[in-house]
């Protein structure tokens, strides 16, 4: 099937710090460029597992979204990808996350979102409301969506979201502040843990500890600047995320079907980089086993509570593990090797270390399974007849690839 794809659509306008609002669609040219990400350092993960980020341009109004479509005519189901990087690194416009296998196989509508990063995104100022500057990006792009899609093909009224790590729990926290139901009606969480959104005196408290390491009113300050802060602050601070969403006081019920789950070895890249090891064939995963087990409950056991949480509501509810590896990688089945089955192609791919020794058409080739699976899910809400769901107090874990 032939693909249509429309990159770097601006989606939203703000100022600095300030929330987000709708721009209006504009005439937007097949292909056309890919649009700005956020302003940011290379990744941490880079050497490790995914390689290096293709060199796009960096801009704090990185409001845009790119659309993949099988056609302008029709009304298919939408899947809106937010990127993962833990709320500093990354974005949607990157060749990693393009969706145009997902929506030429499956004849679905698939947009990638881009939205502010860092301090940019996430700094919160005593006397504030509201969502993160960020997230009102990734809420101005879901309103676009609604208001728009059908002029791409695609449904407005059947809206999944899905995303990889901070892509996950961003729509988690969209769920809290209660537009699920309302901008979206299906969630699919990859590595994308729940409940870990700062409450807003946190989140106060750690932006005024960044302002105070800068040393400046980070209004005045130029990106560039602001992101060399960022990086003292990180080093200073010696944490995993620094930078998060804030959550609602209250958070709302679940309204979504959901699909969530995790890799088999998610948290060993970061367990690697803690203690200095490089990854490769010489790795020995089975003594590190137990630190990575334990330290994916951040994962699993906040997948197992949600899933909880949803049926409880009457919506439904699937697990899974992703359980696959290249053996020349010496890295198991790390945080992040599921995308590349999912978005992007062989190109977009070909630098990345957790996939060194793979065979493409073998990724491409299971790929098609997970891509159904997927799909299905948006279009129904089951992501196949032979997955178990979630229910009762011991809920299933369906483990990919599926034979």
């Amino acid at each position: 099937m032939s693909i249509r794809i429309f990159r770097g659509i601006r989606y939203g306008h703000a100022a600095r710090f300030e929330p987000a609002e709708i721009a209006p669609l504009d005439i937007v040219p097949d292909e056309g460029v890919r649009g700005p990400v956020s302003p940011q350092a290379p990744s941490r993960l880079d050497a490790t597992i995914m390689g290096p980020a293709a060199p796009l341009a960096q801009s704090e109004h990185c409001q845009v979204l790119s659309v993949f479509t099988p056609a302008l005519e029709g009304r298919r189901p939408v899947m809106v990808f937010l990127h993962g990087g833990a709320f500093v690194t990354g974005g949607g416009e990157l060749p990693w996350y393009d969706g145009a296998r997902l929506a030429a196989e499956q004849d679905v509508v698939v947009v990638s979102v881009t939205y502010r990063l860092g301090a940019l995104g996430y700094i919160h100022f005593p006397g504030g409301s509201g969502p993160s500057p960020g997230m009102s990006d990734q809420i101005a792009a879901l309103k676009w969506i609604k208001r728009h899609i059908a002029a791409f093909g695609g449904d407005p009224d059947n809206v999944t979201m899905f995303g990889q790590s901070a892509g996950g729990m961003s729509i988690v926290t969209l769920m809290d502040w209660g537009f699920g139901g309302q901008l979206f009606h299906r969630a699919i969480l990859q590595s994308g843990a729940a409940g870990l959104a700062r409450r807003r005196d946190q989140a106060e408290q750690i932006s005024q500890e960044f302002i105070d390491l800068a040393g400046r009113d980070p209004h005045a300050m130029t990106a560039e600047e602001i992101v060399a802060a960022q990086r003292a602050f990180s080093m200073a601070r010696k944490q995993l995320v620094d930078w998060m969403p804030i959550a609602p006081d209250v958070p709302h019920n679940t309204h979504v079907d959901m699909l969530g789950g995790w890799t088999r070895d998610d948290t060993l890249p970061f367990i690697l980089l803690h203690n200095g090891i490089r990854p490769g064939p010489h790795v020995d995963l089975a003594a590190l086993a137990p630190q990575v087990e334990a330290m994916n409950e951040t994962f699993v056991g906040s997948c197992r509570q949600l899933a909880k949480k949803t049926t409880m509501a009457g919506y439904r509810a699937w697990l899974y593990r992703f359980d696959w590896s290249s053996q020349g990688a010496g890295v198991g089945s790390p945080h992040c090797v599921d995308l590349p089955f999912l978005l992007g192609d062989q190109q977009a791919w070909s630098a990345a270390p957790m996939l060194k020794g793979a065979d493409w058409h073998e990724i491409d080739a299971v790929g098609k399974t997970m891509r159904a699976a997927w799909a299905q899910f948006a279009r129904t809400g089951i992501p196949g007849q032979d997955w178990r769901s979630a229910e009762g107090d011991q809920p299933a874990v369906n483990i990919l690839p599926r034979a």
